[in-house]
């Protein structure tokens, strides 16, 4: 049934992801003409200002861009699959390990860049490094619990739809 715990734990998922766009991820802070500069990067760039113009200006991440918005898809569709449980379990586990794949890419790929491993392209911290100067990095506290409380909802949204399951299966044992 759609009315199930589960569907609250999922749908708040998809209410963070939605929440994610409009907050920075990262702000980094460094010395241009000699006065401190602040650069807030998000999945959707800040909007310019002519004092602005000449920082460097930030692209959208489109692979973090697409990556929640599958996590988003991924949590929608589960919602709709209450009546076949294992499909849903497999959905879920899957929401889990995606939503893994992006923290991973987000901190240690897109904002700090791997040394030495230039598939991904230089991180952001490289970028202002090599224009500017070294970049002081401050994580946003909200935007970085996001996708850590996406996976304690997913995790709490795999748990109920598993007791769900347990409880039919011992309802059907009894018949």
């Amino acid at each position: 049934m759609i009315q199930r715990i589960q569907t609250l734990w999922l749908a708040f998922i998809v209410l963070i992801t939605v929440a994610t766009f409009f907050f920075p991820i990262v702000d980094f802070t460094f010395e241009f003409k000699s006065m401190p500069t602040t650069q807030h990067y998000g999945l959707i760039p800040q909007a310019s200002t002519p004092e602005s113009e000449q920082f460097l200006q930030l692209t959208p991440a489109w692979s973090l861009v697409f990556m929640q918005i599958g996590v988003a898809l991924i949590a929608l569709v589960s919602i709709f699959l209450y009546k076949n449980r294992q499909l849903q379990v497999r959905f879920v586990a899957g929401g889990l390990l995606f939503l893994t794949v992006y923290i991973a890419f987000l901190l240690f790929v897109k904002i700090d860049g791997i040394e030495g491993f230039n598939l991904f392209g230089e991180g952001l911290k490289q970028k202002i490094t090599r224009a500017y100067s070294v970049p002081v990095v401050s994580y946003n506290k909200i935007s970085i619990c996001f996708p850590i409380l996406q996976v304690l909802l997913f995790i709490l949204a795999q748990r109920a739809i598993r007791k769900d399951e347990r409880i039919v299966r011992s309802s059907d044992r009894l018949r």
